[in-house]
């Protein structure tokens, strides 16, 4: 699999979250969107995933795919989304290289930046 980690910082991030959630729920099929009981949105595209989580300070973004073209692709898409909602506050996605984050725990560390496993 082909792994990214974005962020986006925000005081708000449970605001967008909540936003994004709604957003999706109103999308065509293929997309089937779960809140976890920590809290983290995980959104399944079919055949790539994003675990969402927010922070105090910021919005975490986990993107996995089986090829690094249908990463990108996923990239684009959550970019465009969340920049949009959030374009009153000027929110912008950084994704690795530039944001390394941790890997949420049942996912494995998996840290670093679109790698293979």
């Amino acid at each position: 699999m082909t792994t990214a980690e974005g962020l986006v910082t925000t005081g708000r991030a449970d605001r967008y979250l909540d936003q994004f959630a709604k957003h999706l729920a109103h999308q065509p099929g293929g997309i089937q969107a779960r809140s976890d009981p920590d809290g983290s949105l995980l959104v399944d595209f079919g055949g790539a995933t994003c675990r969402l989580r927010a922070t105090a300070d910021s919005l975490i973004l986990y993107a996995e795919a089986a090829a690094p073209e249908e990463l990108g692709g996923l990239q684009r898409r959550l970019t465009e989304r969340l920049e949009q909602l959030g374009r009153r506050d000027g929110l912008a996605v950084r994704w690795s290289p530039d944001f390394i984050a941790a890997a949420p725990s049942e996912a494995g560390d998996h840290r670093g930046h679109g790698h293979h496993r």
